[in-house]
């Protein structure tokens, strides 16, 4: 295969461009692919591998602006790009925990000046996912003085990032699918056996890198969002449908939105046999 790799901004971002044809496949949160499918009333994309068996969404903030739960956030300030996964579902922690979403005052930014806002004290907090942790650490913010709200913490414990692409990119290109599918399982088995390894093709392809943040940023998506215990015991990239409608119904509620068949979402077809998905 010849792939091309390139950077999103977003789950929303990465989903539209998929949707549009721009790109054949993307790396996106399963809710935000959910609810894109739900206002189309169809799946016009669908999840192929299941990466993060729980969504890493989480809301920083300094603990001096004593936000410790959900509605402390009402009147607050919050950073945020407007596509990224954890605002995009955030509505969902916000209604679990009885605050209305529109409380809220977002600040729209972009990913490299959201943190620098935080700690400038020019936001209040900011929605993010837990691999930005070690970024806001990294810019002189000791872990005592942070706060880390997940939203897995407060009721909305969903899967998360997953591979996507359309269904009939799919259908027309199997073979492909399953190659690229068994890639990824692969390439996260060896970042998990061999984290060094993982951050070494990272410096590759972008030599400006801070390989300690990158470290940390590996060591924590695999802690609080890949290595789970039905992970470690059933092995990569599969889905159990009982969370899978769980995760597709919290979506359609908070959304208004049809509830779409789990099997319309996500399909295993493209999974390598079991024994390979399996931890070593």
């Amino acid at each position: 295969m010849n792939v091309q790799v390139d950077r999103g901004y977003g789950s929303a971002d990465a989903i539209t461009k998929v949707a549009s044809g721009a790109y054949d496949m993307a790396f996106a949160d399963i809710g935000a692919l959910i609810q894109f499918d739900g206002r189309q009333d169809k799946a016009k994309l669908i999840s192929v591998l299941q990466i993060y068996d729980v969504a890493p969404m989480v809301v920083l903030s300094l603990k001096k602006a004593n936000i410790s739960k959900p509605g402390d956030l009402a009147g607050k300030r919050v950073a945020s790009p407007p596509a990224s996964s954890t605002r995009v579902m955030f509505p969902l922690l916000a209604v679990a925990n009885g605050l209305d979403p529109a409380a809220v005052n977002w600040i729209d930014v972009t990913p490299q000046l959201r943190e620098m806002l935080l700690v400038q004290g020019q936001a209040d907090a900011t929605t993010a996912l837990i691999t930005d942790v070690p970024g806001i650490e990294h810019l002189g913010v000791a872990d005592r003085d942070l706060n880390i709200m997940r939203f897995s913490d407060f009721g909305v414990a969903l899967y998360g990032h997953c591979l996507l692409t359309t269904p009939e990119f799919a259908d027309k290109n199997p073979e492909v699918m399953k190659k690229v599918v068994k890639a990824v399982v692969e390439a996260w088995k060896i970042a998990i056996a061999h984290p060094d390894n993982a951050i070494a093709a990272i410096k590759k392809r972008d030599p400006l890198i801070e390989e300690k943040v990158e470290r940390a940023r590996l060591e924590v998506v695999l802690k609080n969002a890949i290595l789970t215990d039905r992970v470690r015991r059933m092995g990569l990239g599969d889905v159990e449908p009982a969370r899978m409608h769980q995760t597709i119904d919290m979506v359609a509620k908070t959304f208004n939105l049809p509830v779409l068949d789990a099997n319309s979402i996500y399909r295993a077809d493209y999974l390598p046999p079991h024994a390979d998905m399996q931890l070593q």
